[in-house]
């Protein structure tokens, strides 16, 4: 794992080594779609797995409604045809993510997985199992989340189907761990990102 800097450095976070930065200046910008301001994002090449941070500002819904309305969103900017809830659980900050403030930091963490096709291909939807979290960071009204999508099975017509390596086939307690890994290692070095 290396230590990356999201968001000019204001925050830091241990990522796997298999993951590269998909940011136009790093990676052939044909390949991906344009990447939001809020967002940072990486790929595994091997195994197209996407991991994303995302900054928000702190939606209304509550406990573990604010993991499935971002879960929602999500499915709807995927154009999933499907899209499931496995489990939502609330994570204590002090046993996951220690340095992060403990006062006013709340976590919820989803498994679910949605099925969509990549880059629009019509009925070419690939099954894709996902575990997204909610860093809810109440003092600065943000909810920061950070979601690995894992391509779990690939329709026959799919894109996907050249890229991805099967040997290199990821589970969804492959992926929980690697979001624990992150989570453990987060830290906000700079709140004036904040405003």
């Amino acid at each position: 794992m290396s230590t990356q800097e999201l968001f000019g450095g204001a925050i830091t976070v241990p990522v796997f080594n298999s993951f590269v930065d998909a940011s136009p200046t790093h990676l052939n910008d044909s390949q991906f779609r344009q990447i939001p301001d809020n967002q940072e994002v990486f790929v595994d090449m091997n195994t197209q797995q996407s991991l994303i941070f995302e900054l928000l500002e702190q939606v209304e819904a509550t406990n573990e409604q604010v993991a499935e309305y971002h879960f929602q969103q999500l499915a709807d900017d995927n154009e999933a045809a499907e899209s499931t809830i496995i489990l939502i659980d609330n994570l204590k900050p002090q046993d996951i993510s220690p340095l992060l403030p403990q006062d006013g930091t709340e976590i919820y963490v989803l498994q679910g997985s949605q099925k969509i096709s990549k880059f629009n291909e019509n009925n070419a939807f690939n099954t894709v199992e996902i575990v997204l979290v909610v860093v809810r960071l109440t003092k600065v009204a943000t909810d920061f989340v950070i979601s690995v999508n894992a391509p779990v099975k690939l329709a026959s017509t799919s894109s996907e189907q050249e890229s991805v390596n099967e040997t290199s086939a990821v589970t969804i307690d492959t992926v929980k761990a690697e979001m624990m890994a992150i989570l453990k290692g987060l830290q906000v070095k700079d709140w004036d990102l904040f405003g």
